[in-house]
């Protein structure tokens, strides 16, 4: 059962558990005003009956329904419990006592109730998540075993046969796309991969200039300057350093999308207390303000030519090594992505 079917089913049952909960606390209700006041035993028993659709409404609607129920029990008892403040003195405290436990009674249930669902969702949500994966490792290793042999008898035919000018353009552009495709089989395995992490000491200046070459021709071609600084505070981390490499480059790759022609991307690395920090910023679109809870679900894309894995991997890198991840984004104006790793 998927997280939609579950929440379906949720909004099917709750109809009919509203009217079990208003029906009780009216039974209740009407039975502990009919029976006289000068019985105490009896009325302390009945003040205790209300507790039944106050845990009702707390576990089937969670904090809200806690608090709602318990201050309607609330306000039902009031009359009668005011009754006894010039009558009986003990028994007025002790049934003011008992509204009181009512208010804690229904937002603890709830809470608790409401922690529990959220649990459960999750576990559903991992379930699929864990499933999907499984799903596009298999299908990113068959195509990843097509785009081999095609790259290559592209090279063979690009070496070995002498082209016009429309064919090698022909046959630019299925390079072009190819290299495309691998490149989304790559984010699909890893996205599906949990191997564990390879710390090792790693030069973050090297790590930089490394990841600056790798990307400098995108960064010519679209005519956008890639600036990178290391600060000399921090010269080394113990990282998994092709992990942190590729969520540095999917980072980049965002924002080179995100950029236009003669625009900046800033890459920076410095220390922020006990963690060292790498920044991505950019000067672009910027994310709409409604995307930004949902850009780190996997396959959530705006990009036609993107995946949307790969903030989904940067995530999960960065989660894997202690860190945080965190995004400020406002349209017209930019994205700041900052990764930070605790030392």
């Amino acid at each position: 059962m998927n997280i939609t079917e579950f929440s379906l089913i949720e909004g099917k049952r709750r109809p009919r558990k509203s009217p079990v909960v208003i029906g009780l606390l009216a039974l209740t209700a009407i039975v502990y005003y009919v029976v006289p006041i000068r019985l105490t035993i009896v009325q302390g028993l009945l003040t205790r009956f209300f507790y039944l659709p106050i845990f009702l409404g707390g576990l089937w609607f969670g904090v809200r329904g806690g608090v709602g129920v318990a201050l309607l029990a609330t306000l039902i008892c009031s009359p009668h419990v005011f009754m006894e403040l010039g009558r009986n003195q003990t028994l007025f405290s002790d049934e003011l006592l008992e509204l009181l436990l009512f208010n804690l009674a229904g937002p603890i249930v709830g809470a608790l109730s409401d922690r529990e669902r959220r649990h459960r969702n999750l576990s559903q949500e991992l379930q699929s998540l864990a499933a999907l994966g499984e799903t596009a490792a298999s299908v990113a290793h068959e195509i990843k075993n097509m785009v081999i042999p095609i790259r290559g008898f592209l090279r063979r035919i690009r070496q070995n046969h002498p082209l016009d000018d429309k064919a090698a353009a022909y046959l630019e552009i299925v390079e072009r796309e190819t290299a495309k495709l691998d490149r989304m089989t790559q984010d699909m395995l890893s996205f599906a991969r949990h191997a564990s992490l390879q710390k090792e000491e790693v030069d973050l200046s090297s790590l930089v200039q490394e990841v600056q070459h790798t990307l400098h021709g995108e960064f010519r071609d679209r005519g956008i300057r890639l600036i990178c600084t290391c600060d000399f505070e921090i010269q080394r981390a113990l990282l998994d350093r092709e992990r942190v490499s590729q969520a540095i480059v999917n980072l980049l790759h965002n924002a080179l999308n995100a950029s236009s022609k003669g625009q900046e991307v800033r890459l920076t690395t410095c220390r922020n207390y006990s963690f060292l920090r790498i920044a991505v910023e950019d000067n672009g679109v910027g994310i709409p303000k409604d995307n930004l809870p949902r850009i780190f679900q996997p396959f959530f894309t705006t990009n036609s030519k993107g995946t949307g894995l790969g903030l989904a991997i940067t995530q999960r890198i960065v989660t894997e090594h202690g860190g945080l991840i965190q995004v400020e984004s406002k349209l017209g104006i930019g994205t700041r992505i900052t990764l930070d790793f605790p030392l």
